[in-house]
């Protein structure tokens, strides 16, 4: 005897690839997030440095223009009488006309200078040229002159530039380095439920067993408990299908089991009774009942088989004319043609159904109502306005504490009850008036009509 090989035990740990994934893109969204507020940092300092300065250029010239007799000015501002003094201490092609403050870029020897008025000259400037001297122009409003500003003497950012990157480069490690753990960290708490929960599937018994654990014990409210209970449903619905299909099969070779029989024992007896006309024609009778049961089974069991996903050719189906039809067919085939049986249907009841389905259902109910009352009648009665009653004169179903399925008794029930749920109607049991069993066909309101509309 082989033995089959054990199933794989579920790993503790999330998968490789999915914890690089989470680490990525925690480090590379840390990264950028840093790098993002290092750029605007840096822009805010240059934007703050070049404001201070600013002041301090209109707070020096305008000290020397309200000051009678002031001191000389400071050795980085200087007084340009005119336009073209101002081209030639720049090289400025570009005179500005209004008061300032305007910035200028110039070269070191004072033959190119750029204006800035947007940030395309300031693009021109960081990609090209030794434009290195900064510069704040403002026009002399007394004089028509110029006041020009030389900033080199108070930059204090490029001079620390390159130990200001590497800074910068050492704190983006750091973070990087944090960012990873953070990704583990995360990844960790993220995952953890998820692998436990894999492994509860994966450990978890055949559907339907006693011993089966819900997956979504001891799980908390969140995410992953909603995952657990939908596993749990979609588990439980599996078991369902499971019991159906086992009890299906079993139906199935319960009912086919006595036709097929019925068959075999008919086809031995023929050869006995070959030259006996009556003999002859009481097999050939048996042998037709015995096909015309196992046909209807086999109709039953494909309409059970589809579970009422198709119901294209339902109408309105005139339920007193199935009725009959249905007791005159068990009168040809039982033995004893002369047992009561009873109709009371008004012609006006109608059943929007299909005709087969509800004449397969009713010849199966008032066959079993037949079978289980062997020595009295079977009436069929329209009761409620909405259902179709089938009592008998026998027995009747077992009581409280009586054995709930007899032998010989309720598999023919239970088909019709899974028909009947198809169908979307309900399938009753309890007494008749007469003491033995009654079964009633409820029918939705919306599918009874009681009054046929002409044509």
């Amino acid at each position: 005897m082989t033995r089959e090989p054990a199933a794989p035990r579920p790993s503790s740990r999330a998968p490789a690839r999915l914890r690089t994934k989470i680490a990525v893109v925690v480090t590379l969204t840390a990264i950028g997030a840093f790098s993002a507020m290092s750029v605007a940092g840096w822009l805010l300092v240059l934007e703050a440095e070049d404001t201070i300065m600013e002041s301090l250029v209109l707070d020096a010239v305008q000290a020397q223009q309200r000051t009678e007799g002031a001191p000389l000015p400071p050795s980085w501002l200087k007084r340009l009488k005119n336009d073209s003094v101002l081209r030639q201490e720049l090289g400025l092609a570009d005179v500005p006309g209004g008061p300032g403050p305007y910035e200028i870029f110039a070269s070191g020897r004072g033959t190119d200078a750029i204006l800035i008025r947007g940030m395309a000259d300031l693009w021109r400037v960081r990609l090209g040229g030794d434009r290195e001297q900064e510069y704040r122009l403002l026009r002399d409003g007394a004089t028509g002159g110029w006041w020009l500003a030389d900033l080199s003497h108070f930059e204090f950012t490029e001079t620390h530039t390159d130990s200001i990157r590497v800074n910068i480069l050492i704190a983006a490690g750091g973070v990087g380095l944090l960012a990873v753990l953070l990704s583990a960290l995360i990844a960790r708490w993220t995952l953890s439920p998820i692998v436990a929960l894999a492994a509860r599937v994966q450990a978890a018994p055949e559907p339907g067993r006693s011993d089966e654990r819900r997956l979504a014990e001891g799980l908390p409210d969140d995410e992953v408990g909603f995952l657990a209970r939908a596993l749990d449903a979609s588990r439980d619905q599996v078991a369902a299908s499971l019991v159906r299909e086992r009890q299906f099969i079993s139906e199935c070779s319960h009912e086919l089991r006595t036709p097929l029989a019925v068959l075999k024992a008919a086809a031995a007896l023929l050869p006995e009774v070959e030259t006996e006309p009556e003999g002859r024609a009481r097999v050939l009778a048996r042998m037709t009942r015995a096909v015309r049961r196992s046909e209807r089974l086999v109709q039953f069991f494909l309409v059970l088989a589809r579970e009422g996903r198709e119901r294209a050719d339902a109408g309105w189906a005139p339920l007193g004319t199935i009725v009959e039809e249905a007791i005159d067919d068990q009168r040809l085939i039982r033995a004893d043609p002369t047992r009561p049986l009873s109709a009371s249907v008004p012609e006006s009841a109608q059943v929007h159904a299909s005709r087969d389905v509800l004449l397969m259902l009713v010849h199966n109910l008032i066959g079993n109502a037949l079978q289980h009352a062997p020595d009295g009648g079977v009436s069929v009665s329209w009761i409620d306005e909405a259902a179709l009653a089938i009592d008998d004169e026998g027995p009747g179903f077992p009581g409280p504490g009586e054995d709930a399925r007899p032998r010989g008794y309720g598999l023919g029930l239970t088909l019709a009850r899974r028909l009947c749920e198809t169908q979307g109607w309900e399938l009753r049991t309890g007494r008749a008036p007469t003491g033995g069993a009654r079964v009633t066909i409820v029918f939705p309101n919306s599918n009874v009509r009681r009054h046929p509309i002409a044509d």
